[in-house]
């Protein structure tokens, strides 16, 4: 569509009785006029390692001593990357950098997005990089969490992300709480309008009364009852936004299938990775984590009924030995990325599609292994974020770690993340030490900027 057409239609929209319903997607068409395009993130974590062997396209290695800058045109892809053949040229494969700036062992836990030393019982120390998106890119919800496990609760705290220190954030876990809590709205027919207004004079009501009780207090006491009418009005805000957002949420909320009440836990992650479409799409959030399982995660879904930690120990299931059920995992990760790439890559924006303004990373909380010493940490990336990630297509492998060009580190990818954002840093989490000074290991990866 040319401009003059958008701008006919826009100016048709928004003259008609259902502009307000249409008000998410009146912005996103008006930001295209203006090349103000959303930018989105979506983070898949999984447990146990991300084995960067099997990420290598055909005739390319890592861990050398140079560094290895290759197009994937042409290239036969591996077996677990096959579902992402007819994106190939929207990916990136990145492999060489390390992270013993965390702790290692079992998990990093923030670390893994944060790039420091964190501790499953211990609070997050500084924001990590899904978290710090989240804040420069506010939606409705600005950060919006799934989890495969095999717990029952709604939601769950799994120590991957923060949005500041101190500041947890928080996972869904049951699909149905999931679905109710981002687009229950559905569910309430015509009186989801009346609903949220009587719930906003409530929180009108209460707001007004926090006022009065903190002119009567000191100014240390002010200050923390203002965090909770920050809350109060935060709550209001999304009601008013979501009664708004009404008809985009009935266009592209997923349907409510068998997944969702499966006892299959690979069910709820399919389903948790249709939400996160779905809520990308609809303009609900603009930052996404799927923690994709836990040590205690059990693919049973795909024929594997022994849990993560015990696979990583080396233990099989029936007649597949512990690399094919973590092959198998794999390619059911990545089978489900595909899928939702494939959705992004099919709605059109601006002059190309919303895969474009957006970056999805598929990493692991604990480097490469089951039991991580972090000096290699491989990723996949797929979209550029409106062509600032250098990429058409591209394997980058970084020195291996110990050879005398190795520099390169998570945080410096953390920093990267930053500068595609357009709210470039030059530190993000802790140096490695080991590597030399702080500044020495400070900036973007150039190599991947336009």
């Amino acid at each position: 569509m040319n401009s003059t057409d958008r701008r006919t239609m826009l100016r048709g929209v928004t003259l008609g009785a259902g502009a307000v319903a249409l008000a998410p997607f009146l912005k996103q068409l008006e930001a295209a006029e203006r090349q103000q395009l959303p930018k989105r993130f979506v983070f898949v974590v999984k447990s146990s390692g991300l084995q960067g062997d099997y990420l290598n396209p055909e005739g390319l290695e890592h861990r050398g001593d140079k560094i290895v800058d290759e197009s994937l045109d042409g290239r036969k892809l591996s077996d677990s990357m096959k579902p992402l053949e007819a994106l190939k040229n929207k990916l990136t494969i990145i492999q060489g950098l390390s992270g013993k700036m965390t702790r290692l062992g079992h998990s990093a836990h923030y670390g893994a997005l944060g790039g420091y030393k964190a501790s499953q019982h211990a609070p997050p120390l500084y924001a990590t990089i899904d978290g710090h998106l989240s804040e420069a890119f506010p939606s409705v919800f600005n950060h919006v969490g799934f989890k495969m496990g095999e717990g029952s609760q709604g939601v769950t705290f799994p120590s991957i992300s923060a949005k500041g220190p101190g500041q947890q954030l928080p996972f869904q876990q049951n699909p149905m709480a999931a679905f109710e809590n981002l687009f229950g709205s559905i569910l309430e027919g015509g009186d989801l309008k009346n609903k949220y207004t009587r719930t906003g004079n409530v929180l009108d009501a209460m707001s007004d009364d926090i006022r009065k009780l903190q002119k009567s207090l000191p100014a240390t006491e002010q200050e923390k009852l203002g965090h909770y009418l920050n809350g109060f009005e935060a709550l209001r805000d999304r009601r008013v936004k979501l009664v708004a957002m009404q008809n985009a949420l009935n266009q592209n909320a997923p349907d409510l299938d068998d997944k969702y009440t499966s006892r299959f836990k690979t069910h709820h992650l399919e389903a948790h990775f249709d939400m996160a479409s779905a809520a990308l799409i609809s303009g609900l959030t603009n930052v996404v984590t799927v923690h994709a399982d836990g040590l205690d995660s059990v693919y049973s879904g795909i024929g594997i009924g022994n849990n993560v930690h015990a696979i990583g120990h080396g233990a099989g299931y029936a007649s597949l030995s512990a690399q094919d059920c973590r092959n198998a995992i794999r390619s059911f990760h990545i089978e489900l990325i595909a899928t939702m790439a494939a959705k992004l890559n099919a709605v059109p924006e601006g002059d190309g599609t919303m895969l474009d303004n957006t970056i999805i990373v598929y990493t692991s909380d604990n480097a490469a292994k089951h039991h991580s010493v972090g000096s290699d940490w491989p990723m996949l990336v797929l979209g550029n974020l409106g062509h600032k990630l250098k990429s058409s297509g591209r394997y980058i492998a970084y020195p291996q770690y110990g050879r005398a060009g190795h520099k390169h580190t998570i945080c410096n990818w953390f920093t990267t993340l930053c500068h595609l954002a357009g709210i470039p840093q030059d530190l993000f989490g802790q140096p490695d030490m080991a590597l030399g000074k702080a500044n020495d290991q400070a900036g973007p990866l150039s190599e991947l900027l336009t």
